[in-house]
């Protein structure tokens, strides 16, 4: 019984499992950077004289702005 040839290196099991290795999309980054910045915006309230509604208000804009970027002017591919 013959054993048949290994094809290509190219084709190897570890370049397959290199390709599928999982990346950070921009996406996701906007979803880390979300909760980060209210949390930062709580925290702010707590920390300082600020109330705590004034400080979410101010941490709010900046989150609003980066779900803003995410969905209209970096929108992620392969939506349906």
């Amino acid at each position: 019984m013959n054993r048949s040839r290994q094809s290509d290196p190219e084709d190897s099991v570890v370049e397959t499992v290199h390709e599928r290795r999982p990346t950070v999309a921009p996406a996701d980054c906007v979803l880390i950077v979300l909760p980060v910045l209210l949390f930062a915006g709580w925290a702010a309230g707590v920390l300082s004289a600020l109330s705590v509604s004034v400080a979410l208000a101010i941490g709010t804009l900046p989150a609003l702005g980066t779900l803003g970027y995410a969905l209209f002017y970096d929108p992620p591919n392969g939506c349906v």
